[in-house]
């Protein structure tokens, strides 16, 4: 597949993407600053770059500059600040795409695939995702928020790892199960405010979970993780007794929202 530079400040989009890119085949490099970004990119010849136009050291628009002086490599522009008028410059000066952070990182993915060319197996299009506002950075986050507990079930360990690490970013308290058995035990011995369960698991699944723990915990949100091809399935979760789904590869953003929006009902429950 490709060798993929991603340069970007936020630790999380760097891990999100990295997991899913290296997911698909592709070999990753990232940095997180713009001066390291330019001395990565010539010393590793990249066939793309993701690039964040907000950096510290050299910004996003020097950076650019920089590679496009050396190499027509192409660039896609990731941005949490996306107004029509800078896309139109970045366009004309030759990125490939400019992308906003707050449409979900799925679709910097399906770009992906666009640029360099590459046909999805099953033939479909990629899934529409609704637009959400950017994600911010974790300085800015709201501190004073009591702490939820967040259960979350996946046996991917890079999945599991990069979920908890931004949920504790939120200023949640965070368990973490790679089975379903494991996952079950926790949720009697801690009873989450929250469960994030993978619907396909080893030992028990995520469907098996959700019918164990409904009834025993009927204050918890349940919340499915689902590949986009198991939809028919995490709505049959719905019905269940789960609140929402959200499908791989996690709009994180999206995440953030449904368990706001969870947390919410609970408080005025």
């Amino acid at each position: 597949m490709a060798n993929i530079l991603i340069i970007d400040d936020d630790g999380i989009v760097r891990d999100a993407l990295t997991v899913f890119l290296s997911r698909a085949g592709h070999q990753v490099t990232t940095a997180s600053d713009g001066g390291n970004g330019v001395l990565a990119f010539k010393n590793g010849s990249p066939d793309l770059v993701i690039l964040d136009r907000d950096l510290p050291v050299i910004t996003g628009s020097a950076v650019f500059a920089k590679i496009r002086e050396i190499s027509s490599t192409p660039v896609i522009i990731l941005t949490g600040f996306d107004a029509p008028e800078d896309a139109e410059a970045y366009l004309h000066d030759g990125a490939a795409s400019f992308l906003s952070k707050g449409d979900g990182l799925s679709n910097v993915l399906s770009e992906v695939d666009r640029v360099l060319g590459i046909q999805k197996k099953d033939g479909k299009p990629p899934i529409e995702r609704r637009k959400t506002a950017p994600l911010p950075k974790a300085a800015a986050r709201d501190t004073a928020r009591p702490k939820a507990l967040i259960l979350v079930a996946d046996d991917d360990p890079a999945i599991l790892k990069l979920l908890g690490r931004f949920l504790e970013s939120l200023g949640y308290a965070v368990e973490l199960a790679e089975d379903g058995e494991i996952a079950v035990q926790l949720a009697r011995a801690r009873k989450p405010d929250i469960a994030l369960l993978d619907i396909f698991m080893p030992k028990k699944d995520g469907i098996e979970v959700l019918k164990e723990l409904a009834g025993e915990l009927p204050e918890a949100g349940f919340i499915m993780i689902t590949g986009n091809e198991d939809e028919e399935v995490a709505r049959a979760c719905l019905r269940m007794g789960a609140f929402d789904y959200i499908s791989k590869p996690v709009n994180l953003v999206a995440l953030e929202n449904t368990i706001k929006a969870r947390l919410l009902l609970q408080k005025n429950s």
